[in-house]
């Protein structure tokens, strides 16, 4: 063998094993799309995923004001992993595991600097999932009920920064202040926020065992036994409409008292209430990006007499509303505008009503995968009698928010 072949020889023993070395050319991706970072082989792939999210406030309650840097309360901070395989051609088994770890809590009052709130962990998703082409899904854990969001359809791209007609977790838990002394003889009332409003939203994240169907000219039915011996069943629908986009829910639950969002726990007879929930909420949006989303809903609670609400027929409700506008200004991404109106009645005692509005401006960053959002909220109460020692009633300041927040994902 000659000097050159070898030399041959050798230069292309070692240009293939460059090749074997060098990476093929990967297909252009979204960038905002997490890719799919491990893998476990041919029988079950996995996948990681999550988000930070963050927020800071400050609000003014007509008394004092305070600033607050927290987890978004609207999409917290999580990390999951999910893995799926193929048992035959028509059935896929998946599974999810996620939990929610919280630097700050959202839910932190704003009065107290150290609650024991910081450093929350909890379980979100620990499901086994059976998807088949033809009968549905059917979900086995613990992870989102039936009518989950289900007052909360929204088509704005801005829940971010705003669910709905604008939620309490902005303002930190922060108290309404009374006005003036006369309702409690000399000393001034408050009222947490947390406990005036709520949008009666369906389970959240519970032990189920939930049945989806397929999906069918857009409408999909679900059903679910709820941890012991609660149930609920949803109606929802996706697709359009003469050119409009429309998502839509309605939903029935019912079960024991602290599986819904929002509910106010009535002291000693908390575990023996049961609540029967109705809620909806729709979204619809334009072709040129303007839409309008709603949502409204009652719950009835079976309660012993004289324990807040109970026995005389006036039950919780609630309804929000709002406008929005999505377009493409800057090559960042979308810009998002949201302005909503929310009001609650009942939720903690008869005669309670609880008004809020605000707008939110939400920036994608499509590139990192990542929203950056402004907003403004404005909240006020009405309540009959806030136990005061005189029987009159109490006028409450109103309480302002100014919020800066942003959730990256990966």
């Amino acid at each position: 063998m000659t000097k050159l072949n070898k030399a041959l020889m050798a230069t292309t023993a070692i240009a293939f094993a460059a090749g074997l070395a060098m990476p093929a050319a990967a297909k252009k991706k979204d960038p905002s799309k997490a890719p799919k970072v491990v893998a476990s082989g041919k029988k079950m792939k996995l996948k990681l995923y999550g988000q930070i999210a963050r927020t800071a406030a400050y609000t003014d309650n007509g008394s004092a004001g305070g600033f607050s840097n927290s987890e978004n309360g609207n999409t917290s901070t999580r990390m999951g992993i999910k893995a799926n395989g193929k048992i035959n051609n028509d059935l896929k088994l998946k599974l999810r595991y996620e939990f929610n770890f919280r630097a700050a809590h959202e839910n932190r009052p704003l009065q107290n600097a150290n609650d024991g709130l910081d450093n929350d962990f909890d379980i979100r998703w620990a499901d086994i999932q059976f998807h088949h082409k033809r009968f549905g899904t059917v979900f086995f854990g613990r992870g989102d009920g039936p009518g989950n969001s289900s007052s909360q359809t929204d088509l704005s791209g801005a829940s971010t920064g705003q669910k709905g007609g604008g939620e309490h977790w902005d303002f930190q838990q922060a108290r309404f202040v009374e006005s003036n002394s006369s309702a409690n003889g000399g000393t001034r009332g408050t009222q947490r926020i947390n406990r005036k409003f709520t949008n009666m939203d369906a389970t959240s994240r519970s032990s189920r065992i939930r049945y989806d169907s397929p999906s069918i000219y857009g409408f999909q039915f679900r059903a679910g036994i709820i941890d012991q011996d609660g149930y609920e069943f949803a109606l929802w629908y996706k697709g359009k409409v003469a050119g409009m986009k429309i998502k839509g829910a309605v939903n029935y639950s019912h079960a024991k008292q602290g599986l819904f969002p929002g509910e106010v726990q009535a002291g000693s007879t908390a575990t023996d209430t049961e609540i029967s929930l109705v809620n909806g909420s729709i979204s619809v949006q334009s072709p040129w990006g303007i839409g309008v989303s709603a949502a409204a809903g009652t719950n009835d609670r079976d309660k012993a007499q004289n324990v807040n609400n109970a026995g005389d027929g006036k039950n919780p409700y609630f309804w929000w509303a709002a406008i929005w506008y999505r377009a493409k200004f800057f090559e960042l991404g979308e810009t998002r505008f949201k302005y909503g109106y929310a009001t609650t009645v009942n939720n903690q005692n008869e005669g309670d009503v609880g008004r809020i509005h605000g707008f939110t401006i939400v920036q994608q960053i499509k590139s990192t995968g990542t929203d950056a959002y402004i907003g403004y909220r404005h909240a006020t109460l009405d309540i009959d009698t806030p136990g005061g020692t005189n029987g009159t009633d109490a006028n409450m300041n109103a309480l302002q928010a100014f919020v800066l927040g942003f959730r990256a994902r990966f």
